[in-house]
Order: structure tokens, then sequence, then C-alpha cells
């Protein structure tokens, strides 16, 4: 649970804002999602992008409000999360890096079959859910409430707002921006964002090694017990 503490830096904010930024990755989906919306009217292409966005934001919220009660529910822990966080965030750096964003699978005939459907086909699933808010971005939220104090929290609950805001964005804008930045220029941005989720996941698993020595260091000695 969070708790009071001294206020938070700038470091801080800017830190959370931007590392969401990365996993979200909004440059990448707007790349997909302007394949995917090819043709359509530009009501139409607005409200999918709106719909998109909101889908991914209500995700992260409902983890970042009710995470605790899930970890209370389930018998999971902060740093257990920290660690799952990391690591999960890592192999999604490590997929942006060294391999294919997994978003940019999508076929020529995904495509065309995704920009014949209706907005709310497909705005909430797969766009929002997992294109934009999946396991990553999850993990990658309930990582950042760990451990912080109320003031942080609301940091990362605005941080959250300005990223659905920015997204929103680069999906509305989508054909422009794809256009503009063109293929090389949009692998050249997720290998950047690669590189900054690389370093927020070992961040993630340096700050729970840290807390799990704590943790050890504050474990009352084992009783020894006095053979009769």
């Amino acid at each position: 649970m969070p708790h009071l503490g001294p206020l938070p830096t700038w470091s801080f904010a800017l830190g959370v804002t931007t590392s969401l930024f990365s996993v979200l990755n909004p440059i990448s989906a707007a790349a997909i999602f302007a394949g995917a919306t090819a043709g359509m009217e530009v009501p139409a292409l607005r409200r999918s992008a709106k719909k998109a966005a909101l889908t991914a934001g209500a995700a992260m919220l409902v983890f970042a409000l009710v995470g605790q009660f899930i970890f209370s529910l389930f018998g999971f822990t902060a740093l257990a999360m920290r660690f799952v966080g990391g690591v999960l965030v890592l192999y999604r750096a490590i997929s942006m890096l060294y391999g294919e964003d997994p978003r940019e699978r999508s076929t020529a005939d995904e495509k065309a079959e995704a920009s014949r459907k209706l907005p709310e086909d497909f705005a909430i699933i797969p766009f929002g859910i997992p294109l934009l808010a999946g396991p990553g971005t999850l993990s990658t939220v309930m990582g950042m409430i760990a451990g912080v104090t109320w003031l942080e929290y609301g940091v990362v609950l605005l941080a959250i707002l300005a990223n659905v805001w920015v997204t929103y964005l680069f999906l509305r804008k989508a054909p422009a921006v794809f256009a503009r930045l063109g293929a090389i220029g949009t692998k050249v941005m997720n290998k950047l964002m690669g590189l900054m989720l690389a370093a927020l996941a070992m961040q993630f698993l340096i700050n729970g090694v840290k807390a799990l020595y704590l943790e050890i260091q504050q474990m009352p000695p084992a009783a020894v017990v006095a053979p009769k």
C-alpha cells in the first residue's frame, strides 16, 4: 500500500511518464493502426482511436487502483510483482531490440480484414487490449506503484492519464504519423524504446534485490533450541 513520504521529485515524474510512453509504444501502435484503418472515414477513425486509448487507460487504472487488493486476495506481495514486472518488461525489451515487435506481425490480409470491420469490433480488442495495454504494460504499472508514497502514487495516475491522451493523439493522426516516419523511422524508434524498457526492467530487478536484502536483514534471527 502507498505510504506517507517526501514529495516526489521531477526525475521520478519524468521517469514514470517516459517509461509508460515506452512500454505503450504509441508510435509503433499508430503504424499498425494506420494500416488497419486504411480507407476508414475520419469520424469513424477518431471514434476507434478514442476507444482504443480509453480501453488501454482503463486497464492501467484498474491495475493501479485495485492491484494491491488483487495481491491480498491471491497472497501475492509487491516484491514478487516487482520481480515479475522486471522479467516481463525485460523480455519485451529484448524482443524489441533483437527481434520483431509482436505488434508488427499482422499480415496484409489481417489488416485488410480489420479495415472492413466496424470500429467497435477492433478498437477495444485487439488495439486497446493487448496491443497497447498488454502484460508488459500492466506489469510496468504494477511495478511503479509498489512501495511508493501517496504523492508518488498520484503522479503515476497522472502519468497514465497523460499517456492515454498522447496515445489517442498518435492514433488519431496515425496515417500522417506513419507517412512521416516511414518504415525505417518506425523501426528506429522501436529500438530506442526497447533500450529504455531494458533500463527500466533492470531498475525493477535492482530495486527488488535491494528490497529483498532489506527484508532479510530485518528478519529476526532464528531461535536456537538448546539440546536436552
